[in-house]
């Protein structure tokens, strides 16, 4: 249950990260991903479950909604990585395959939870997304196929997105963005094996064979999905993040606290403007670049003027690493 909790945050979170995005540009690819995602999630918690069933009065109904939400959110969650990554001239038919293979997901779905209904297999009192065992009803093939359904698609879309985020990362040059399409990549993977326990237990329940296997694939399959939306939204919230970082230029401010013994023991007040250059002033500062600019200009000016003998080594490698950071 802490983890299932804790996914639903994270994917909160994630829509909260995307929103002013998606105000700004009155649109945001990711904020629509993360959307339908924590809608999804929600949904599935037992007792928001049990309160849509019964407010609705449909069996099932919570189920049906939750799995096309979720499909819909992995069917742009494959567009918006694609798009992150793949160049313009080769997405066009990656993303009409997708748009398809969403389409035709979601079509058999909702079929197969029309014929489970007729045939009287979906009961009112277990969500079919993290159901007991009821021989009686759920080895109904109508929910199998509504199922395994949900299964193929979602893991299809996570090998998918794997490769692509695998075979782009080296080209991304920066750290953030790196470890954010990583923590994508792992998260696929392991929706993938979520799924495939999800898909294995269905199976068990169709046919009753390896019965005592059942609880302990349910109980992995939503270890693993919750750890699975703790590394998407993780991921997916990065580049959000790199963005404020680089608007608050967190890194200037953190090498100026950094440089400031340096500059107090090296920098010699034949090269010192006044005292505003101090590297400490600059931290809260509007323009914490610029200092940080003065403060390498003062401390390699000093250094130049004592021969090149003035720093250590460990501090020439804080001004080559600020400098770095300052060029970057």
């Amino acid at each position: 249950m802490s983890i299932m909790i804790a996914s639903i945050v994270a994917l909160w979170l994630l829509v909260l990260s995307r929103l002013p995005s998606c105000v700004r540009q009155r649109g945001d690819l990711v904020f629509f991903v993360a959307l339908p995602a924590a809608l999804a999630a929600t949904i599935n918690c037992p007792p928001v479950f049990h309160s849509v069933d019964s407010g609705l009065g449909f069996p099932g109904i919570a189920s049906l909604m939750s799995g096309c939400l979720v499909m819909v959110s992995f069917g742009l969650f494959r567009t918006a990585i694609v798009k992150a990554v793949v160049a313009p001239a080769e997405q066009e038919p990656v993303l009409r395959r997708g748009l398809l293979q969403t389409t035709a997901a979601i079509t058999v779905y909702c079929v197969a939870f029309a014929c489970a209904s007729m045939a009287g297999a979906v009961s009112v009192d277990q969500p079919l997304g993290r159901p007991t065992l009821d021989a009686a009803s759920q080895s109904d093939v109508g929910v199998f196929v509504f199922m395994a359904t949900l299964c193929a698609f979602l893991a299809a879309v996570s090998v998918e997105v794997t490769i692509v985020c695998l075979r782009y990362l080296p080209q991304m040059a920066s750290a953030m963005f790196r470890t954010g399409f990583s923590a994508v990549a792992l998260g696929c993977v392991i929706t993938v094996a979520a799924f495939a326990a999800k898909f294995a237990r269905q199976t068990i329940v169709l046919t009753f064979v390896g019965l005592d296997y059942e609880p302990f694939l349910q109980n992995a399959f939503q270890a693993l999905e919750g750890i699975a939306a703790l590394l998407l939204s993780f991921g997916l919230m990065l580049p959000s993040i790199s963005e404020r970082v680089a608007q608050w230029q967190l890194h200037e401010r953190y090498h100026l606290v950094r440089l400031h013994p340096v500059w107090r023991r090296t920098a010699h007040a034949s090269v010192v403007i006044d005292s505003v250059s101090v590297p400490l002033k600059g931290v809260l500062s509007r323009n914490p670049r610029a200092r940080l600019h003065r403060a390498l200009v003062e401390i390699l000016d000093s250094n130049l003027a004592a021969g090149g003998n003035l720093l250590s080594e460990s501090e020439t490698k804080l001004v080559q690493k600020s400098e770095g950071a300052l060029y970057a």
